[in-house]
């Protein structure tokens, strides 16, 4: 197949991982991820052929809840262009989310095809490990650098979340994706204990691959009765089944044209051709018409899939983003693929095993699949990215065989306008349990939160007062979806929910 020289390709990938604590930044990470993806490319004079470096935010510059004491880069692409010999054009900061991987490889991807750039490199990585064990023993390594250079921070990103749910107990990941979760448990019909046995069999699936990749944060492999067995969470969740953030680790890529590829000496057999590509925004969780899932990941995967050419059965490899089960069944169910763990939906182990670097999981993904194709020449990849709680999300088709796309053309949007909106209600007096989570404190259920839905159909969150042990066990007695609730609002404007019959 004839392709233009202007045609954007994947030419180098890298990883890097310090399973032991040091002192080492982030940013000296990943600048060994960095250098690994260009001794990967095999050509010559990569570092002085590239014309932008973007990185993705690091957790601790997404929010305080992983604020850093040691100091921070205040220009991380530099950061890394001062490590590699580089001199970028272009120094680009990411916004937030498990998506900005994909979503900044488009963004390159196109960039490279209008010619407007020639050579990316796309980085990440997070030292949380070494900054919690500096922590704890008390030391006080200096991660602080100072650069002149021009860059393009984007900022925090869109929000995910309603001040609804942040002010009813919604301050954590793990809140949201366990309402799905739990959405989804009910809509299936399944116990809460063979829903968790389920997840955890589907869960150990993807700990048996991160036991054999070299990169992963964890060694071992941990069973299903393993995952079961850990501390729990909420009434669904154990420890053992959610991505695991305290990680040293770092990922690269590097992307051009087969122009440049040519310029540079980069054999062929490194070349991975962009298939398909496609992203777009999930909306709010309370406001969705099915809150178990998100109609939003469908129509990404579906669009890329499209523009490849190809169907689900094509794909010889898959990483599903995984930061929480239902991020993988969502996808799984929607592109009826086996959630038993008897199908490889991951090609490096996930968040909860391999490692959850923040929101740089999903350069691993593609830096591993770009390892794997490099050995399959026929082979077809499929990876997906999520950022936010199921909110953003951009997925694509990989492949060494040529592809015919102009990237410069080729529309990679998908629009939410279709999506139905719940309206979201301030005030709701009673309504009708549609999710709940328990969540716990040490090994204590400590407070409920519930999605419900007024008679007309409004959607409000609430949870339990602080005092209110008694709501509390009563959720997790008998499953309260479709229960009656009444909701009282005190002062600090939380709506606080009790059980109609025991109002």
């Amino acid at each position: 197949m004839a392709v233009g020289d202007n045609t954007p390709i994947i030419v180098g990938a890298g990883q890097y991982v310090e399973r032991e604590a040091t002192q080492n930044s982030p940013m000296q990470l990943a600048s060994q991820a960095a250098s690994a993806a260009i001794a990967d490319c095999a050509g010559d004079n990569i570092a002085a052929a590239i014309d932008t470096i973007a990185v993705v935010k690091l957790f601790s510059d997404s929010t305080k809840m992983w604020a850093c004491p040691f100091g921070r880069s205040d220009n991380p692409p530099e950061s890394i262009a001062r490590a590699i010999g580089a001199s970028p054009a272009h120094r680009i900061y990411s916004q937030t989310g498990g998506n900005q991987p994909q979503s900044l490889l488009m963004e390159m991807a196109t960039a490279i095809a209008r010619g407007e750039k020639s050579m990316a490199l796309l980085a990440g990585a997070e030292a949380i490990r070494n900054q919690r064990n500096a922590q704890r023993h008390d030391l006080e390594p200096d991660w602080n650098e100072s650069f002149d250079a021009e860059l393009e921070d984007r900022g925090f990103g869109d929000m995910v979340a309603t001040n609804q749910e942040r002010k009813n107990g919604m301050v954590a990941p793990m809140y949201y994706y366990i309402l799905i979760e739990q959405a989804r448990r009910h809509r299936l019909g399944f116990s809460v204990d063979d829903y968790r046995a389920q997840m955890a069999q589907l869960m150990a699936s993807f700990s048996q691959v991160a036991s054999d990749n070299p990169f992963a944060q964890f060694e071992g492999a941990q069973s299903a009765e393993d995952i079961l067995a850990a501390a729990p969470l909420t009434h669904l969740y154990s420890k053992r089944m959610i991505a695991q953030d305290s990680v040293n680790q770092a990922a690269a890529i590097l992307v051009c044209s087969i122009g440049k590829a040519r310029e540079l000496g980069i054999p062929e057999e490194r070349w991975i051709y962009l298939h398909g590509m496609a992203e777009g925004t999930e909306v709010d969780l309370s406001e969705r018409a099915d809150p178990s899932t998100s109609a939003m990941a469908g129509m990404v995967v579906d669009r890329a899939l499209d523009m490849a050419g190809a169907s689900v059965a094509d794909m010889d490899l898959i990483d599903i983003y995984s930061c929480f089960p239902c991020a993988v069944t969502a996808l799984a169910d929607h592109l009826g693929l086996a959630d038993d763990g008897s199908q490889a939906l991951t090609l490096t182990g996930g968040l909860p095993y391999f490692g959850g670097p923040g929101n740089n999981y999903s350069m691993h993904g593609l830096a591993e699949m770009v390892r794997q194709l490099h050995d399959k020449p026929e082979a077809y990849a499929l990876v997906t990215t999520n950022g936010g709680v199921l909110s953003k999300h951009a997925s694509g088709v990989y492949s060494r065989k040529p592809s015919p796309i102009d990237w410069a053309e080729a529309d990679t949007y998908v629009s939410n306008h279709s999506l139905e909106r719940k309206p979201i209600i301030e005030d709701p007096g009673k309504g009708t349990v549609i999710s709940y989570t328990v969540n716990f404190l040490a090994v204590d259920a400590a407070q409920a939160i519930v999605l419900a839905e007024t008679e007309d159909g409004g959607r409000f969150v609430a949870c339990t007062g602080p005092e209110d042990n008694e709501t509390v066990q009563a959720c997790l007695g008998e499953d309260p979806t479709g229960r009656l609730i009444t909701v009282s609002a005190p002062e600090d404007h939380t709506l606080h929910f009790h059980f109609a019959e025991s109002a």
